[in-house]
């Protein structure tokens, strides 16, 4: 068996403190980005029209507007009956 000494004092280009993968990306699954979208498309409708374009349930669209909400990502304005959606980051087009 053969094993080979490594420098810990060595520098790498790639730090795991901050990988260049992570660079100006959001910490979202992939469910909260379509649902970003769906608020940026529409920050007026209701949470059931989101469940129905993603078909989700209810209670997931639910949790997921939770989430983004304590991520800062998304806020609502102006009451829960007649308000709308605000998103608070700028999401890049593909």
């Amino acid at each position: 068996m053969h094993v080979d000494f490594v420098d810990k004092n060595t520098f790498q280009s790639a730090t795991p403190e901050a990988p260049k993968c992570q660079f100006g990306t959001l910490d979202c699954t992939l469910e909260e980005l379509a649902l970003l979208e769906l608020i940026v498309k529409n920050p007026t409708a209701k949470q059931q029209e989101f469940a129905d374009a993603l078909g989700k349930s209810l209670r997931t669209i639910k949790r997921l507007m939770k989430s983004l909400q304590e991520k800062n990502y998304i806020r609502r304005e102006s009451g829960k009956r007649y308000g709308k959606w605000e998103v608070l980051i700028e999401i890049a087009k593909i």
